[in-house]
């Protein structure tokens, strides 16, 4: 696995990009909800593998999260017509001077903050429920909405989803992927997707890769979903590319593993 100083490094030199994939309506893949961003470098298409789990634990992840999130946002505003949403760990869900400069840019951008998806992904856990809480609802008061991601596979509790009552809850992809050749799994994710309903009025069954999966998800009460099935992550989606770069200048190249 890459180094914390190696990959803040290529983050500084401008090597790494957002990939897209849509999330989708099941009745019909043609209709997109919006296009989640996925960290890449420049010169992949695949799966790489960062350091990320080990920025979460030395508190080095905020950098990055707001990087990509002000990438996102330059996005919207040069092209009205997407809808875009990208990852942050709970640790980065907190409102507090990292993220004036985004805030102050969304509030004097109300049409692109309402093309924004934030999704707070469940690896970790946030500072604090109540800070979270408050984290969502100033982005929410902005205009942008918010998902949990991967909901099922990490530290998250139902307890953080009823008070920050997020837009959106994404079902991690290992429901669908047990729930291919087993009854039981297959109810396990029938409920879930029924209990994710009175958290969210937007549910998103991930990791869908072949009709049978989007039937599978479609009978068992999905109605949003994103997988490889209609579409690998790309860089080129956007017709333009979405180069990832360092704002900030922080203590994150230090000899950390």
């Amino acid at each position: 696995m890459q180094s914390i100083k190696d990959f803040y490094r290529e983050l500084a030199d401008g090597r790494l990009m957002l990939a897209f994939q849509p999330v989708v309506w099941l009745a019909d893949s043609s209709r997109v909800l919006y296009h989640e961003g996925l960290l890449r470098r420049i010169d992949a298409q695949g799966g790489d593998t960062y350091p990320l789990a080990h920025l979460e634990k030395q508190a080095l992840i905020r950098e990055l999260d707001r990087n990509v999130v002000l990438c996102v946002i330059a996005c919207l505003h040069r092209d009205d017509r997407l809808r875009l949403g990208c990852n942050i760990s709970a640790r980065s869900a907190v409102i507090d001077s990292f993220w004036l400069e985004i805030i102050e840019a969304l509030r004097e951008a109300p049409s692109v903050a309402a093309r924004l998806v934030i999704e707070i992904t469940e690896s970790a856990a946030p500072p604090s429920i109540e800070a979270a809480s408050e984290f969502v609802r100033c982005l929410r008061g902005l205009g942008c909405r918010v998902a949990i991601d991967d909901f099922g596979a990490g530290v998250g509790t139902l307890e953080f989803i009823r008070q920050t009552r997020p837009d959106i809850v994404k079902i991690d992809k290992g429901y669908i992927q047990r729930a291919r050749g087993e009854a039981n799994s297959a109810q396990t994710l029938g409920h879930l997707v029924q209990l994710c309903k009175t958290l969210a009025p937007c549910v998103i069954v991930e990791g869908l890769e072949s009709i049978a999966d989007q039937e599978l998800a479609s009978d068992c009460g999905g109605e949003w979903g994103q997988g490889y099935l209609f579409g690998r992550p790309h860089v080129d989606r956007l017709g333009q590319r979405c180069q990832v770069s360092r704002m900030a200048q922080e203590s994150c190249t230090s000899d950390q593993a």
